[in-house]
């Protein structure tokens, strides 16, 4: 029984790892520019409510180019580091509060990226000259489907 749930154990963390590493390797194709955009925002900190006090936190822009796919992905990482500072005990100054809104980013997309980085729907809307200007990536990136990882 004791072998059962290691091999298991092993098998899960095998898995973990597999896809961590292609998470960095997406990161690592689309740069810094594929990260979410988001700007300064101030909100009540609900913590204490005996008192009111505001405190500063970042509110996640929509990318209107990016794939659907990297905001499910870009929100399991989020939520990821929040659990680690469930289990590990934090030093240091706290990390900022992001807020997930509506709003959406004017952030141009960056060049030589691979045409599965982009919404289908923003690339329709292009003309051949705004096409051309994004020097679409010819390899394709398969943006890989993680059952119980990125689920709604």
């Amino acid at each position: 029984m004791i072998e059962v749930h290691q091999t298991e154990r092993t098998e899960a963390a095998a898995q973990a790892t597999e896809f961590w590493q292609w998470v960095l390797n997406l990161l690592d194709c689309g740069g810094h520019e594929l990260m979410s955009d988001e700007e300064d925002l101030t909100v009540l900190d609900e913590s204490n409510p005996s008192r009111l006090l505001m405190i500063a936190a970042k509110q996640v822009l929509v990318v209107e180019w990016h794939h659907t796919y990297f905001e499910k992905l870009l929100t399991f990482i989020d939520v990821t580091t929040g659990v680690e500072e469930l289990i590990f005990g934090r030093t240091g100054r706290p990390s900022f509060r992001r807020i997930r809104g509506q709003k959406v980013s004017s952030w141009p997309p960056p060049t030589g990226l691979p045409k599965s980085f982009f919404k289908p729907i923003y690339l329709t809307k292009l003309n051949t000259i705004e096409k051309a200007a994004l020097v679409i990536h010819e390899t394709e990136f398969v943006l890989r489907s993680f059952e119980g990882y990125l689920d709604d």
